[in-house]
């Protein structure tokens, strides 16, 4: 067992997100001098980081693109998978969790690489002692108009497991079952913890559009809820980019190289995004595009194969803003023939961004020291340690697990229509050419601020103003349709809202 110490960290609880799970699990034809060979390295979150690589490991595992990792609470691993297998605690398959996303992209890769990026996410079943479930990406062949290659996510699917008292270990209880069916942005899929604390959204987006599919999983599993246009999505060719939420999980990020760093905002209650954002990504013309919040949510950091850029997220609506450079590959390569060029960025339990190389055959991480600090205080330092064996770009994404209920936040059961209450005032949802607010205390004056935003996240309504009783809005000129309402009272957000307008 090999183990690597870094820097310590303050603890946490929920740690779900604790191991990360990297490496293939058969031994390397050209080991790296003085490793063993078997590649499976197992991160470990704890009060120092430690990188353990295990020599007894022989399994068929591959984490490449496909990479995604559960632990239970108390940060115990509990499973992984490489897009082909579910593996267990053991390293062994689990039972039953041989041969998900079936098709001719599993057989013909299976032992090597499944190549779809951010490919799946394993979740706790809320609600529920040692269940959990896996939300899983198929590629197949097949054209989509407007792309290039003949192959496409085709088909999201859902797997669930329990631990088994009776066996002593965890089972698949159901398996590659359809969620969504059509054409799925192969690289782009994120998950965020609900409002009310309890419950995930799990979001996917179609290929080449703006559509938004939002997946509940809550305590009976995982359900499709609804879709939403919003944003500026419009590449067919999107296989070189990612998403992914911040801390706060009140903020999505995603890039495409050809069409720039998106920022929008979310309402975790009604699993809404809105106030979309577009600024340009300077490598336009390199094939891969990665974002990652730092840890207090002000820097996004984007990066290519060969630069890493700070956004500063306050300036998101600024034109004339230009992102800092921060990390330049300085041209090192593994063994004189390897590059150890950029592609992944994680942000980690420590606070640290670790950044995989491009390629098959890294055994250096780069990591970025101080994430929150500006510009090149950020501390980005290349291929800053070594592997103790090699593995393959890819690193698994969590949601926040330590996010609790939204404190003064209504949402509770989501399968509930939401209330029409919003602290000491009401409001219609259903307007027909007005909507009407009206306070509970007469006595009292709230100075509130009312926005009306369409689905595609633009404001289309905006009103300062004083209630006391009742106050009436002429909604003339605003179209029919469906609309996220914010109230504000004092400068800060009190509720958001759907309501439909119709006349």
């Amino acid at each position: 067992m090999i183990f690597i110490v870094v820097l310590p960290f303050k603890g946490v609880a929920q740690l779900h997100d604790q191991n990360w799970i990297i490496g293939r699990g058969e031994p390397y034809k050209n080991p790296i001098p003085g490793a063993s060979g078997e590649g499976i390295m197992q991160f470990y979150f704890g009060p120092e980081l430690n990188i353990l690589l295990d020599s007894t490991i022989d399994n068929s595992c591959y984490t490449s693109f496909t990479c995604a990792c559960i632990s239970d609470k108390d940060g115990r691993l509990v499973a992984y998978t490489d897009g082909h297998n579910i593996f267990d605690n053991r390293h062994e398959i689990m039972l039953g969790g041989d041969t998900i996303n079936p098709g001719n992209f599993w057989a013909g890769t299976l032992g090597g690489s499944y190549p779809l990026s951010d490919g799946a996410i394993f979740l706790p079943i809320p609600g529920k002692k040692s269940e959990y479930i896996l939300l899983h990406k198929r590629i197949e062949f097949g054209k989509v108009e407007g792309r290039l290659p003949q192959y496409k996510c085709d088909r999201l699917y859902f797997s669930s497991f329990h631990y088994d008292d009776h066996l002593g270990r965890y089972v698949v209880s159901e398996k590659n079952n359809v969620l969504i069916e059509g054409e799925i942005a192969e690289n782009e899929f994120a998950v965020a913890k609900h409002a009310n604390g309890r419950d995930y959204w799990v979001v996917a987006r179609r290929i080449g559009r703006p559509s938004y599919y939002f997946i509940l999983v809550d305590s009976s599993g995982a359900h499709l809820h609804h879709e939403q246009q919003v944003g500026t999505a419009f590449i067919f060719d999107d296989l070189n980019g990612n998403m992914i939420f911040n801390r706060e999980e009140n903020m999505l990020a995603r890039v495409i190289p050809e069409e720039g760093v998106e920022l929008m905002e979310f309402d975790r209650c009604k699993g809404l995004f809105y106030n979309p954002s577009i600024q340009i990504f300077p490598d336009t013309f390199l094939i891969n595009g990665n974002v990652a919040f730092s840890p207090n949510s002000r820097y996004l950091y984007v990066n290519s194969i060969l630069h890493i850029y700070q956004y500063d997220i306050s300036q998101r609506f600024n034109r004339r803003y230009k992102p800092i450079l921060v990390g330049s590959w300085d041209s090192v390569l593994i063994e004189d023939t390897y590059s150890t060029l950029f592609f992944v960025g994680r942000l980690a339990l420590d606070d640290k961004i670790y950044y995989t190389v491009f390629g098959t055959n890294g055994y250096y991480m780069h990591t970025m020291h101080r994430p929150d600090a500006y510009g090149k205080a950020c501390d980005f330092r290349n291929h800053d340690f070594r592997l103790p064996n090699y593995m393959n770009g890819g690193l698994p994404f969590f949601p926040n697990f330590r996010n609790e209920r939204l404190s003064e936040s209504d949402c509770d059961s989501l399968s509930q229509a939401s209330s029409m209450a919003a602290g000491h005032y009401y409001y219609n949802t259903l307007c027909r050419d007005q909507i009407r607010l009206s306070s509970s205390d007469p006595d009292k004056q709230y100075q509130l601020e009312l926005r009306l935003y369409n689905m595609e996240g633009k404001l289309c309504y905006h009103r300062d103003f004083t209630l006391q009783e009742e106050i009436n809005f002429n909604l003339a000129g605003v179209l029919p349709g469906i609309y996220i309402l914010q109230l504000f009272e004092g400068g800060q957000l009190k509720n958001i809202d759907k309501i439909v307008v119709s006349y």
